[in-house]
């Protein structure tokens, strides 16, 4: 993209975002406050294939699958809600996992974008390793002459490294 003029990126854990108007919700918001590409993360909906390309208006919404837990229930996933602009811009998409979404537009120089949606604190060090790899490789995969921004839901908590789980005080 070549950006003569402010490109908005902006990044949202939608929680889901698996009902139409959810979507058409996000890109009315999207277009009135002008984001060209918002990242994406925890829309928990499931397709069979690996991404999904839907158009909403004049907006357009790529996305990896979520997944099942556990109980069943589908968490997760990532993706992207381009405008016009930058859907024609897109060069290259491609899904690490269900959590690392990589897209590259083209420019002068190329802009590479991460959406990224890390397991919580909860989660299992195998199922922290793996993000944590894929997320490696798709930094590693980007040239280094590009515009590298990475959108993402973390989980970050401030504490206490040492801390698994959240600490409560009782306030009497």
């Amino acid at each position: 993209m070549r950006c003569k003029r402010e490109l908005y990126m902006a990044t949202f854990n939608a929680c889901t975002i698996r009902k139409d108007s959810k979507v058409g919700e996000l890109t009315h918001c999207a277009r009135s406050l002008g984001i060209e590409v918002l990242g994406i993360q925890e829309h928990r909906h499931i397709h069979p294939t690996k991404l999904n390309y839907t158009r909403s208006e004049d907006y357009f919404l790529v996305t990896s699958s979520a997944w099942r837990n556990n109980a069943q229930a589908a968490t997760g996933g990532v993706g992207l809600l381009l405008s016009n602009r930058a859907r024609k811009a897109l060069c290259i998409i491609k899904s690490y996992s269900p959590r690392i979404l990589l897209a590259v537009f083209a420019g002068n120089p190329a802009t590479s974008v991460i959406v990224a949606y890390s397991p919580t604190n909860v989660a299992e060090t195998p199922e922290i390793e793996l993000f944590y790899r894929h997320l490696r490789a798709a930094i590693h995969d980007t040239p280094a002459h590009n515009f590298l921004a990475i959108l993402g839901d973390f989980n970050a908590r401030l504490g206490p490294e040492d801390v698994r789980y959240p600490f409560h005080q009782s306030t009497n």
